[in-house]
């Protein structure tokens, strides 16, 4: 325990505060921006156990905010989840660290499911915290919500049965904008403050210290401000347990921002058997332990395994739609 020396002379800490830190499993939903800070946090502090989910690979416009990553796995295009385990190995081997190159959904979620102790909403889209509400609720699981976009940071600790939720506040507040981020940037200093946030609101509930707050940061303006949200007693999700619709779209789908048009492939995809096929038409293809790229017609392709193929270059779905039909027959 040498090593956390100075985090247990915290009073509110202390050893047995350690030891709780020490045995507790942690999701961490988007290994992205706030993602990345989060999960370096918890590995230093000593947090038992973390599980890293994200579907994503490392491009080289993440290196300005997302910790954790190199240019190296940019070129390489690494998946993020894989990419931040091996570097969070080698700052603690005593924890234990595994990785989801996966949505975060009903299916590639279950293995976890009843071991977890708390989930951090590190995403930055609603359709993600729309599930990740529904699916904790469920498993009365405690998970904290946090965004940001310019200068501003929004973060709440949600607690099944004891808190709003996230769709009490929507309703209340809609504040949240998915593409937000893209419209205004992200001030690249705010989200280690926000990180850093978030993992103080999750030890104060690992350690027993409930809080039914929102909180707002600005890193521009230096201001900070506290929020109460009263549970919505006629909530449809926390109070009458309705199941709301929270499937991704299988359907082409264009990724603000990103001049990418995403497919959703219903199988797992075989590398070889696809390096075999542009092979035949001297595509040359670069690959790694989770994703597949190559070049054709002036447009990038990237394919992961579980199924999702992007066609980057181009914003128009029927453009985007006829470049993957050259290689794939479902959509």
């Amino acid at each position: 325990m040498e090593r956390y020396d100075r985090q247990m002379r915290v009073a509110q800490i202390g050893k047995k505060g350690q030891e709780i830190l020490r045995t507790s499993t942690v999701l961490i939903v988007g290994i992205g921006a706030i993602g990345t800070y989060a999960a370096e946090i918890a590995t230093r502090m000593g947090f038992g156990r973390l599980i890293l989910a994200d579907r994503d690979f490392v491009e080289l416009s993440n290196l300005q905010r997302q910790t954790l990553f190199t240019e190296q796995d940019a070129m390489q295009k690494e998946a993020k989840a894989w990419a931040a385990a091996k570097a969070l190995r080698a700052i603690n081997q005593d924890i234990q660290i595994d990785f989801l190159v996966d949505d975060a959904n009903g299916q590639s979620l279950l293995p976890f499911a009843g071991n977890l102790d708390a989930v951090l909403d590190c995403t930055d889209n609603f359709a993600t915290r729309q599930f990740l509400n529904q699916w904790c609720l469920e498993q009365q699981i405690p998970w904290i919500f946090a965004s940001c976009a310019g200068t501003f940071a929004n973060v709440m600790p949600i607690i099944p049965g004891e808190t709003a939720c996230l769709h009490c506040l929507m309703e209340k507040m809609p504040l949240f904008n998915e593409t937000s981020c893209d419209i205004v940037g992200v001030h690249g200093a705010l989200i280690p403050m926000l990180a850093g946030l978030q993992v103080s609101l999750l030890t104060k509930s690992l350690l027993g210290e409930r809080h039914t707050n929102y909180y707002q940061l600005d890193n521009w303006e230096m201001t900070f401000q506290k929020f109460g949200v009263t549970r919505n007693p006629d909530c449809a999700v926390c109070v009458h347990k309705k199941k709301l619709d929270t499937t991704f779209s299988k359907q082409p789908m264009l990724l603000c921002g990103r001049d990418t048009v995403q497919f959703q492939i219903g199988t797992a995809i075989d590398f070889k058997e696809l390096q075999a096929v542009l092979g035949q038409q001297e595509i040359p293809t670069n690959v790694n332990r989770f994703v597949l790229t190559f070049h054709f017609q002036g447009y990038d392709f990237t394919v992961f395994q579980n199924g999702r193929v992007l066609v980057h270059g181009t914003n128009d779905l029927m453009i985007a739609k006829k470049q993957y039909q050259h290689f794939f027959n479902e959509v």
